[in-house]
């Protein structure tokens, strides 16, 4: 189970890399996705900044493995399936991907700190969602401020709601399972 896991969550990390690389000039890599599109019927999107595109996938494969990370206790707790050995995996794969949604973000914006700093001062929501990543990586490794995993939780949830104008079904489904874990554990207390 530990390596379907592993391999399931390196998947959008796969599809991030060929995307990358897909129109950077290798022949053979090219024609073999052009070759793949035509076989299994798919395009690559095409964008215009790959690198905010790639942070975008970073972090929503970041949530949902937060959130797969985040109902693993109530799903024990409340329908006897047993995932507990795999929570730590699951975390640190979502904190790996945040990270990379992080640090892609930054790239997109050439690495620019002036710039960065200014999108950080006007625009609430990359606050809040840097404060999340701080607090998910910090509060697992402190014993004593385990709890602080709820507040970061609640700092994605608020992250999802600002940063985005309008809010998608996936979106909405994210933060109801979020919301929904978050409850769901707190009320077993």
């Amino acid at each position: 189970m530990k390596y379907l896991i592993v391999l399931l969550a390196l998947f959008p990390m796969i599809g991030m890399g060929v995307l990358f690389v897909y129109g950077s000039g290798i022949e053979w890599f090219d024609e073999l996705v052009v070759w793949s599109e035509n076989a299994f019927a798919y395009h690559l999107p095409v964008v215009a900044n790959k690198l905010y595109y790639l942070s975008k996938i970073a972090g929503v494969s970041a949530l949902w493995l937060l959130i797969l990370a985040f109902w693993v206790q109530p799903l024990r707790t409340y329908f006897r399936f047993d995932l507990v050995e795999f929570k730590k995996l699951l975390g640190g794969f979502a904190l790996g991907y945040g990270v990379l949604h992080f640090l892609l973000f930054i790239a997109s914006h050439g690495f620019s700190i002036s710039y960065i700093g200014k999108l950080f001062i006007t625009h609430l929501f990359l606050s809040v969602g840097l404060g999340a990543l701080v607090l998910l990586s910090i509060a697992p490794q402190v014993k004593s401020w385990y709890k602080f995993l709820y507040i970061g939780v609640v700092l994605v949830i608020i992250h999802l709601l600002l940063g985005y104008r309008s809010l998608e079904t996936a979106h909405i489904i994210a933060i109801s399972l979020l919301s929904l874990g978050l409850a769901l554990r707190l009320i077993k207390r």
